[in-house]
């Protein structure tokens, strides 16, 4: 049939009297008609109305991928829903994050090297430490970490789930450093990002003088500690579900070879609205009993107890696409300041979609970003994840 179009177009243009300018408008105007039918077919299976039944995945499985954050317990966003007695979800989860993060101290004392980029070394770490004495924490972060997770879900009851997660992580200098300098250079400039050498991997930290932790060297699929939860909903309505959510890590494995968590837990609320119209507000907040053993001190990096919590938007009117927008805060990292801006909440924000591949799998795609701009979290992330539900 397009064939025919096409030859009936093109005789059109020798036709006497059919001025030339008018032929071409005509041309262009049933080219532009048919690419947007093309569009059209193709955008509106994923737009339409969903009929069936969605495998919810609950809300994006948000995570800060701060350095300080790698070993401790960690707040997640958690799903209400439960998953039904006798029934399980499995998740696959990997998040990369970019980190160019260092004390407001060491920002113009550090050594340039003969490219015009600032060089950071051990030696020149200690030196710096030595001239500051009574500083509790100055830390220099320059790194990519990649995560990747294995959660399991299971329905004990019609109101109760447990939940088991494991993983692996590693650090290494990257690659994203260049189009994150592109991105700022738009107007959301970040001190001293352009004066260090691109992708290499530093990671300092100064405690009253001295160089407590100091590598450049690369971390391949090192283990991270389980964490188990339950979650039991004790609400449910037409329009809103509140469960209790807790969690235990299980300190299983070291950092470093000597820094590991301190048996942490958690314990808080999770709750989805769902108000008129194909919407769904997913929300959550939690106390973290936090800590850190290891190295020379008590309590290294001054890590301490925190309360964090979500909140977001997923829309819910397409058969095969859920946008959503999700803000999660922190409290302070640690203890004390003012060499670091680490005792500063923190608001890091997730922007992505769920798609659903089919009746029982849906593939998340998510931006992870920085709001609050306080040195104290990880500047850019990307996460996919695929949940399964059978």
């Amino acid at each position: 049939m397009d064939s025919i179009r096409v030859a009936e177009w093109l005789e059109a243009r020798e036709r006497p009297g059919v001025p030339a300018g008018l032929q071409i408008r005509r041309g262009r105007f049933m080219l532009r008609s048919r690419v947007m039918g093309l569009l059209l077919t193709l955008t509106l299976p994923l737009v339409a109305a969903s009929e069936d039944p969605w495998p919810d995945p609950g809300p994006p499985s948000s995570r800060d991928l701060f350095p300080l954050n790698l070993v401790p317990l960690t707040y997640r966003p958690v799903g209400a829903e439960t998953v039904g007695q006798g029934q399980w979800r499995f998740a696959f989860q990997m998040t990369r994050s970019n980190t160019f993060e260092f004390s407001d101290l060491i920002k113009d004392r550090l050594r340039r090297d003969t490219s015009g980029r600032f060089s950071v070394d051990q030696p020149g770490a200690e030196t710096f430490a030595a001239s500051l004495p009574n500083e509790p924490l100055i830390y220099f972060f320059d790194a990519e970490i990649q995560r990747t997770e294995l959660s399991f879900r299971y329905g004990l009851t019609p109101d109760t789930d447990v939940a088991l997660t494991l993983g692996w992580q590693s650090l290494d200098g990257g690659f994203m450093d260049g189009l994150i300098e592109g991105v700022h250079r738009l107007g959301f400039e970040q001190a001293g990002r352009e004066a260090i050498v691109r992708d290499q991997l530093t990671a300092a930290i100064i405690q009253k003088g001295q160089v407590v932790y100091f590598s450049q060297t690369a971390v391949r699929l090192h283990p991270v500690d389980p964490v188990l939860a339950v979650i039991h909903r004790f609400h449910e309505g037409p329009t809103l579900t509140v469960s209790f959510l807790g969690a235990l890590q299980v300190p299983a494995t070291r950092f470093a070879g000597q820094f590991r968590s301190d048996w942490d837990a958690s314990a808080g609320l999770t709750f989805q609205w769902r108000p008129i119209g194909q919407q769904a507000v997913n929300g959550g907040a939690a106390y973290l009993r936090r800590g850190l053993k290891g190295g020379d001190g008590l309590n290294p990096f001054l890590i301490k107890d925190q309360i964090a919590g979500h909140l977001g938007w997923e829309w819910r009117g397409w058969s095969r696409v859920r946008p959503f927008l999700v803000l999660l805060y922190h409290d302070a990292l640690t203890s004390q300041g003012p060499g670091a801006t680490l005792d500063k909440p923190s608001v890091i924000h997730d922007l992505g979609m769920h798609v659903r591949l089919g009746s029982r799998t849906v593939m998340t795609f998510s931006y992870i970003n920085n709001i609050t701009n306080n040195e104290n979290t990880a500047d850019m992330g990307l996460a996919l994840r695929l949940a399964v539900r059978p």
